[in-house]
């Protein structure tokens, strides 16, 4: 028993000092492709900026919500991972529109503060957000494997 509470202990530990994040800017890997770039593309369509934040990530992402209204920003979802948001209106290749995709960083909170080069949050669009996929394989191989455990654990105590 004593083994259990010394291990939930360095649980505890290991995932309660884990350094603060904030909420980043997802990188175009390749800025010479035209069509991965936020500047050169122009979705105002939710399924066109999920197309191209999967190019940015190299996965596809599902779409949850979009804000458009006078305050972009007090509509966020509960459980959000990737945000793209548009600024401004306007033609491919001008400066205007603009696209910034964002990453969470597990609060479900988006905090555009600290992120430098965004533009005027009065010009702001609209936000649109997107989840994660949950991979259902490795999901279920956890599942199993804490049943497992917990069946080891419920024959060790009958066998005492």
């Amino acid at each position: 028993m004593k083994t259990f509470f010394l291990s939930l202990l360095m649980l505890g530990l290991v995932f309660g000092t884990t350094p603060v994040r904030a909420d980043i800017l997802v990188v175009d890997v390749n800025p010479a492709d035209v069509y991965t770039n936020p500047q050169w593309f122009s979705p105002s369509d939710p399924t066109d900026e999920g197309f191209w934040l999967g190019k940015l990530l190299g996965f596809s992402v599902p779409f949850i919500s979009k804000d458009e209204d006078s305050n972009p920003l007090d509509n966020v979802p509960a459980a959000w991972t990737y945000a793209v948001l548009k600024y401004g209106n306007g033609q491919p290749g001008a400066a205007n529109p603009d696209h910034w995709a964002i990453q969470d960083d597990g609060n479900f909170i988006l905090n555009l503060g600290g992120i430098l080069g965004l533009p005027d949050l009065e010009k702001l669009s609209h936000v649109s957000y997107f989840g994660q996929p949950i991979p259902e394989p490795a999901t279920m191989l956890l599942l199993g494997s804490g049943l497992i455990g917990l069946a080891g654990l419920a024959r060790k105590r009958f066998k005492k």
